[in-house]
């Protein structure tokens, strides 16, 4: 069973790893290459640039620091990974609040501001609890820091699905549609890691205690 899981495991973040590459290389041919930024975007070239160098810094090195194998082998580098994790992750949703702030569409200022904002404290809160040796509750809000970092991944693949395999079809407002599907990039994964790291085992734990009782 437990090499079962460990497989599984293996799996997860070699799909993971892979969509990432993926999807990171398809926002920057987009955004660069393909779109380009544009006379709209001309006076904010500095502010993608700076958030795509530091929002890529804790995407990649995200797998290392819940890598169990190199936190135990490497802890000095470890260590040192986690503060440009944290760096990073800070100063990338700085960046997303200015962008979500002044991008064009209105039906996504909502959720990005509301996004960053959540990125910025979960990763603060990853770095208070690991400075008071909280060492579970630092774990719990690194998974949903990271869970956050990987937004743009989930948006792409949510983008994918409504564009090419006609996903939201319902939806027929194109505005509302892409809305819903901003929402959905980072409301389901978050809430999917609440429900796996905290509300089940909250269950599972008051469940014994009924049972001991």
């Amino acid at each position: 069973m437990i090499k079962l899981n460990t497989f599984i495991w293996k799996i997860f973040w070699i799909l993971l790893i892979v969509l990432s590459a993926y999807y990171l290389y398809s926002a920057i041919n987009y955004r660069f290459f393909n779109e380009g930024l544009g006379p709209t975007f001309w006076n904010k070239q500095f502010w993608f640039v700076s958030h795509l160098i530091t929002a890529v810094l804790p995407l990649i090195l995200g797998p290392f620091q819940f890598w169990v194998w190199f936190r135990n082998r490497y802890i000095k580098l470890h260590r040192l990974l986690g503060k440009l994790y944290i760096m990073g992750c800070l100063l990338g949703g700085l960046t997303a609040i200015y962008l979500g702030i002044t991008q064009p569409y209105d039906g996504s200022i909502i959720p990005t501001l509301l996004l960053a904002t959540l990125w910025l404290f979960m990763t603060s809160a990853a770095w208070l609890t690991v400075k008071q040796k909280n060492i579970l509750a630092h774990r719990l809000f690194m998974i949903r820091s990271y869970t956050l970092t990987l937004a743009f991944v989930f948006l792409r693949i949510l983008s994918d699905l409504v564009y090419e395999h006609n996903f939201l079809a319902f939806i027929d407002n194109q505005d509302v549609r892409d809305a819903t599907y901003e929402w959905m990039s980072w409301v389901i994964p978050i809430l999917v890691v609440e429900l796996y790291i905290s509300w089940i085992p909250s269950i599972k734990k008051n469940k014994r205690k009924i049972t001991s009782s």
